[in-house]
């Protein structure tokens, strides 16, 4: 079972409102991370190099943009070079990194 997934079933047993819409966003920034770790992540290890900071975030470095750190909890990505935030940052990953 999955964290995002026992994060879920936590909130669903929780009797506590706010207890519970924690742990449904808790699950919520599991989920995304999930999501890149298994559907993203070997499709982009494939054409660049990617390397896992310690903070969780993932260091991508392309020859177009530069390195790009991306949050995959937060869905946001820093484009180093232009010191530019980028939100949501997966779909920016799609349409600009993939072929």
């Amino acid at each position: 079972m999955k964290t995002s997934e026992k994060l879920t079933q936590l909130a669903l047993e929780e009797d506590n409102d706010i207890k519970t819409f924690a742990l449904l966003c808790k699950a919520l920034r599991e989920k995304r991370s999930e999501k890149f770790t298994e559907d993203w992540l070997p499709v982009l290890s494939e054409q660049y190099n990617i390397e896992l900071r310690t903070n969780g975030s993932y260091s991508i470095n392309t020859q177009k943009y530069g390195i790009i750190d991306y949050f995959p909890k937060a869905n946001k990505l820093l484009i180093r070079s232009d010191n530019k935030w980028v939100k949501p940052g997966l779909k920016w990953i799609v349409n600009n990194l993939t072929i």
